[in-house]
């Protein structure tokens, strides 16, 4: 009984996982592909211009510097730092190619030659808030989990345009420095959330899995509640909350939940009760109900 129980619940994880996944990648590929269509068709036309101006001015350190740029993002990094070499061969001594550099050789995976150059920039301005946050990652990648945490600490306390992504890299990091401390993990979790907004979708989610994670279990109720409050798809988030509940054996409360996701779908109009999603999340609500009940 709890071996079916068990694979029940993974697939439907699974499903859940794979249905979320796949309406969100497509929105992605979609907007990206339109996007990077366009930016790259740009950046080709731009970095076209920029040649011919180096053919004009051919010991012109700021083109080199231009177009290394623009091949970077273009995401031709060998050519990128060909030109930043030869700027840098042609007397520019601007600190902004060497913090170009490092980011060129963290983005190539070349760590310790990343870190020696974001170093190296940040023995000149110290206090570069960005050139911090490069250096915390490449610590990272290089597995020196506490010199990263110190450096991203900084960008924390001094970064005015915080993102959800920042606050998600800084958890990344603490976990990985000790992957127990999800105590810490989620008090940076909360104070992304007084800085960002209460209702930063990425970082409630992050929040959820860290308290299943650290066996918080009445706290990670209260937080599959809280989806449940704000979000008008209903029927999901009750029916996550069941495979949660019937998870830690609660099937007296994993019923009511699956009860409710029933009732939330009922509430459907009738053009969402046909969609895939539904008919087949009302299939793993049917099989989710039988296995907890036999």
């Amino acid at each position: 009984m709890k071996r079916k129980l068990h694979t029940l619940l993974l697939n439907n994880s699974i499903f859940l996982s794979t249905v979320l996944f796949k309406i969100i990648l497509s929105i992605v590929v979609f907007i990206s592909l339109s996007t990077k269509a366009s930016a790259h068709g740009d950046l080709t036309k731009q970095i076209a211009i920029k040649t011919h101006q180096i053919s004009e001015s051919p010991n012109n350190f700021k083109l080199y510097y231009e177009r290394g740029l623009l091949y970077q993002q273009h995401v031709e990094y060998p050519k990128a730092m060909e030109d930043y070499l030869k700027s840098k061969s042609l007397g520019n001594t601007d600190n902004a190619l060497q913090y170009r550099i490092s980011e060129l050789n963290y983005l190539s995976e070349d760590y310790p030659i990343a870190l020696q150059n974001i170093t190296s920039y940040l023995d000149i301005t110290p206090t570069d808030v960005k050139a911090k946050k490069l250096e915390a990652q490449i610590l990272f990648h290089l597995k020196s989990y506490q010199k990263s945490l110190s450096a991203y600490k900084y960008v924390m306390e001094h970064m005015v345009d915080l993102r959800p992504e920042d606050i998600l890299e800084y958890t990344d990091i603490i976990l990985a420095e000790n992957n127990e401390n999800y105590k810490v993990a989620l008090e940076v979790i909360e104070l992304g959330l007084k800085k960002l907004g209460s209702n930063t979708l990425a970082l409630q989610l992050k929040k959820l899995d860290y308290l299943k994670a650290d066996h918080q279990i009445e706290e990670a109720l209260k937080q599959y509640d809280y989806f449940i409050l704000e979000y008008k798809r209903k029927e999901f988030w009750y029916y996550k909350k069941a495979n949660y509940l019937a998870q830690l054996d609660r099937s007296n409360e994993a019923n009511i939940a699956l009860k409710q996701a029933k009732i939330a779908i009922d509430q459907l109009d009738n053009k969402f009760k046909k969609m895939k999603s539904i008919t087949e999340l009302e299939v793993k609500i049917q099989d989710l109900e039988n296995t907890i009940n036999n």
